[in-house]
């Protein structure tokens, strides 16, 4: 088999001499979640094709019920047009052995429209096109759906909660993009609540701090441990005596290291449960360390729409649990 050489270029512009510079940009088009897939029959009945889709619709991890990562729009390429150029999230996929000798992944922000993220595969065969998908089609998936909590971030920023941020601030000298429907509060012993009191669509995130004493801390074991302490002293269900806590028995959660303001920090997605009620739902949390106040400082936020597809939910508190930052005096 010959030596397959891969490139991927990322960039922020244009990606095509065609877009000229100075030209003011619409806003991207389409609902959340959206992607355009641009490829041949040919292609998409492949080995290759078949790769790619099982990567574009694979399940987004730890929710519930299966859901897809995307709302997947296939198209050839005849069949697209400008009329198309402003969607918010496009995949190219070419492949053509007179063009290219190697299999290129190029991915930019902001070619047609604002707030658009779009990726190009060139390959000179499906073998090379399938073996590219499978090393990188992960990365690819991941790149649109960091793209989609970039916008929502974007999004809170411009309509933020004052008074949460007030409150995050005194607390916990952090700043959280925190929409404004997210208007309720609990305060706790070095913790803090909030919630947007929508019994069937709920969105809630809290916040808690401990002293950092060891690199223990930060085990995923350690943080769904800190986890469960914090909720059940602050989170009651609505029984008599339950309270929240983690599944760990069905499907056990997963933490991994990540840079977030070019610090370290670790994410831990999973399911939540009412210990003695019937409730629960998937959580996401950033755990960070503030040198400052030799703290350990994590940001969770949890879903609970019974009988709703949570995708959409759990991608918002993404997003905000993203933008924690050191707050700036």
């Amino acid at each position: 088999m010959k030596k397959i050489c891969i490139f991927i270029t990322i960039a922020v512009a244009l990606l095509t001499a065609g877009c000229k510079s100075g030209i003011i940009k619409p806003n991207c088009s389409g609902a959340a979640f959206d992607l355009l897939w641009i490829i041949n029959d040919d292609i998409y009945f492949s080995p290759a094709g078949d790769s790619l889709e099982l990567c574009l619709n694979g399940a987004v991890p730890f929710l519930p019920q299966p859901e897809p990562q995307f709302n997947v729009i296939r198209m050839n390429h005849a069949m697209y047009d400008n009329l198309l150029q402003t969607t918010r999230n496009i995949l190219f996929v070419n492949v053509d052995p007179n063009r290219y000798t190697c299999v290129r992944i190029k991915m930019a922000k902001d070619v047609w429209a604002k707030g658009q993220a779009i990726c190009v595969i060139n390959a000179p065969a499906v073998d090379s096109l399938k073996e590219a998908v499978v090393r990188y089609g992960d990365g690819i998936v991941n790149y649109f759906v960091k793209a989609e909590r970039e916008r929502m971030m974007d999004y809170y920023i411009s309509n933020i909660n004052r008074e949460a941020l007030s409150r995050t601030n005194e607390m916990f000298g952090y700043d959280i993009a925190i929409p404004t429907s997210i208007n309720r509060f609990k305060k706790g012993k070095d913790f803090l609540w909030m919630a947007n009191g929508n019994p069937e669509e709920g969105q809630y995130l809290m916040i808690y701090t401990e002293p950092y004493l060891s690199k223990q801390q930060l085990t995923c074991e350690a943080i769904l441990d800190r986890r469960d302490s914090v909720a059940k002293a602050n989170i009651p269900g609505g029984l008599k005596g339950s309270y929240m806590t983690t599944e760990r028995h069905h499907l056990y959660p997963e933490s991994r290291d990540i840079e977030l303001n070019g610090q370290w920090a670790k994410e831990t997605r999973g399911l939540w449960k009412m210990n003695g009620d019937c409730m629960g739902g998937p959580f996401v949390s950033i755990t960070t360390i503030d040198t400052a106040t030799n703290k350990i400082v994590t940001v969770e936020g949890f879903v609970y729409a019974p009988s709703k597809e949570k995708r959409r939910y759990l991608r918002q508190m993404d997003a905000m649990v993203y933008s924690i930052k050191k707050h700036n005096n």
